[in-house]
């Protein structure tokens, strides 16, 4: 009889080879969509179109989604549990896996409850139908360059949508005021970091004006799980915010090196989401993902100093930009993105840096405003060095 291990390594072997095939096959393709396909897991280092490059282009913080122990965790979990319960998770599709996932995301953000989505898409449309389920708000104002996840489900629960200037506290006051009839009350959603600009919503500017009118604020903290607080917890840890009216959800696919949607808060908020048809419409997470996940936090728990060292290096990052001219924040969100004079400059710049072996992105991404901008990330694993280098080629052709 072949042992599950020895059919686990023959299905590796072949996924190897099978992996190896589609490099060439995206090859092949670049030109006709995609200007750039990548070759490894992200890093410090990373292969773009079969080319290693020094890379600042995404948004894997921790590197975990190359990490020794969070692979493994990925593997075993595959051996054991194979791709994924092939069904929702109200009929048998529940795993101890994904239980799993959800008693540490619990843990890690000292909640209540938690629920783990096979999506991070999907966390903002599960929030709104919880809330309006609960009779939390009456009508929703969102900024006007929030993410895609808020934008392209917000007009789904068929109440009054207002929009009101970035980050800008006293617009959002007065879209309040001039909106909301007696008794009505408001839902306020914003990103905790935008992530273009890496710039964190005044939430704390935001929370005294959803207390006058008895609403709540919803973050899309994607971007700030792991990174921002003193424990990783996000925006509302970083501005010290604890309220009732605070509600956010986050995803597992940046900062913790694995993939899918967590929304955290109390039961009776949760419940509503585990009941509904977000949840249970499709097929629960792949295990390896689930696995990924359990041990990406519990690095992140457990290894604090990763957070220390990611916030000195988005110092070393925006203190060399600014140094060049360009406006950034002093916060410690590891994004900076900045334009210059024309789209063609950038066009430029960011060719040449890629022909100089170092990968920025040149990007129209969500806020970045119709002439685009460019953008480079730092990661904690990042050596001092190298993005002393990646300042230096940048600022000789800037």
């Amino acid at each position: 009889m072949v042992s599950r291990r020895s059919l686990f390594k023959g299905a590796t072997t072949g996924l190897v080879a099978a992996s190896l095939g589609a490099r060439n096959l995206f090859g092949q393709l670049i030109g006709s969509h995609y200007r750039f396909t990548m070759g490894s897991g992200p890093g410090p280092e990373t292969v773009i179109n079969g080319k290693r490059y020094l890379y600042f282009g995404g948004t894997g913080y921790f590197s975990f989604q190359t990490h020794p122990e969070v692979l493994a965790a990925a593997q075993k979990a595959l051996a054991e549990f194979g791709m994924d319960t092939a069904t929702s998770r109200d009929i048998f599709g529940t795993s101890p896996l994904l239980l799993a996932v959800e008693q540490k995301v619990r843990e890690f953000m000292g909640t209540e409850d938690a629920i783990y989505l096979p999506s991070g898409y999907l966390i903002n449309i599960a929030g709104f139908q919880s809330l309006n389920e609960l009779k939390r708000f009456d009508a929703m104002f969102v900024d006007e360059t929030a993410h895609w996840s808020i934008t392209d489900f917000m007009y789904a629960l068929q109440k009054p949508v207002y929009t009101f200037a970035h980050g800008d506290p006293e617009d959002l006051s007065g879209k309040l005021k001039a909106n909301l009839r007696a008794g009505q009350r408001p839902l306020v959603a914003s990103d905790g970091i935008f992530p273009t600009f890496g710039k964190i919503a005044p939430v704390e500017a935001y929370f005294p004006l959803v207390e006058t009118y008895d609403g709540c604020l919803w973050l899309d903290d994607c971007h700030a799980l792991g990174v921002l607080g003193e424990h990783g917890r996000g925006t509302y840890e970083y501005y010290k915010l604890h309220s009732d009216r605070l509600y956010g959800a986050g995803t597992l696919s940046k900062a913790v090196g694995a993939h899918g949607g967590i929304i955290t808060g109390n039961t009776e908020f949760i419940q509503p989401i585990r009941a509904g048809h977000v949840a249970n419409g499709s097929n629960a997470s792949v295990s390896a993902a689930a696995a990924a996940a359990v041990k990406g936090l519990d690095l992140m728990t457990t290894h604090p100093e990763l957070r220390q060292q990611l916030w000195r290096n988005a110092h070393q990052l925006k203190s060399g930009l600014k140094a060049m001219g360009f406006d950034q924040d002093d916060t410690p969100v590891p994004v900076a993105a900045w334009t210059l004079k024309t789209a063609e400059d950038m066009d430029r710049v960011q060719a040449e840096m890629m022909r100089r072996g170092i990968a920025i992105q040149r990007t129209d991404y969500v806020g970045a405003g119709p002439g685009g901008v460019l953008r480079a990330v730092v990661f904690a694993n990042h050596k001092p060095e190298q993005i002393a280098r990646m300042l230096n080629e940048l600022k000789s052709l800037a």
